[in-house]
């Protein structure tokens, strides 16, 4: 007879599964920061991508100019302005790694470099 320990339950499995997408979306991210030197944020690492936010919009910039991507612009009504980077991690030429979310708040009259004013543009 098969005991709860021997027999793997769904549910279980479906937590490993995502403790596992979790650490490896962490090393794509890790790997991709100090091989490719870009600076060190807070980040939280979940299943599905890492979310990286700063004060910083040279943060965001870093990573727009290594990895490309999509910027959102959003303007909270509250004199801040919310720009936001969707691309990937990955240190290696054609390794695609997790998505990687890179959030930056910035009062609405502070200093965006152009490149980022541009991709929001394009």
């Amino acid at each position: 007879m098969a005991t709860s320990f021997q027999t793997p339950r769904i549910e279980h499995l479906s937590v490993l599964a995502h403790e596992a997408a979790r650490r490896d979306n962490e090393n794509d991210y890790e790997v991709t920061v100090n091989i490719l030197g870009l600076p060190q944020a807070d980040h939280e690492v979940d299943a599905d991508a890492v979310r990286v936010t700063s004060a910083d919009i040279q943060v965001l910039a870093a990573w727009l100019e290594e990895k490309g991507g999509t910027v959102a612009k959003l303007d909270t009504g509250f004199g801040v302005t919310v720009w936001t980077l969707s691309t990937v991690a990955g240190a290696d030429e054609g390794y695609i790694g997790c998505r990687v979310l890179v959030t930056v708040p910035v009062p609405a009259s502070g200093w965006v470099p152009c490149e980022v004013t541009e991709a929001v543009a394009a």
